[in-house]
């Protein structure tokens, strides 16, 4: 879901190779107000490939996300306090 940021972030991390997905394009209109660009009213833009990769594109199996025991998530959901990953070293 590209409108979900936790989704994005996921499909960077486990999708993109940054030397193969990635695409500067200079000289594009932006903003008149963007005062970072050297030249008014022109800019660059990065675009980033984080979609599922088709055969030939990658030789491994990316971005294929694991289906969870319901069970260990049980599990963990009932423990999570005692285990203090989140909270200082705390327990609850």
């Amino acid at each position: 879901n590209a409108r979900d940021w936790n989704d994005v972030i996921w499909a960077i991390t486990t999708r993109m190779d940054p030397a193969r997905d990635t695409v500067l394009v200079e000289n594009t209109p932006i903003d008149y107000l963007d005062f970072a660009s050297p030249v008014s009213g022109l800019g660059s833009k990065m675009g980033l490939d984080a979609t599922n990769k088709w055969p030939g594109e990658t030789q491994r199996e990316w971005g294929r996300p694991i289906k969870k025991d319901p069970d260990v998530v049980a599990h963990i959901d009932a423990i999570w306090d005692e285990l203090a990953i989140f909270n200082n070293g705390k327990s609850a």
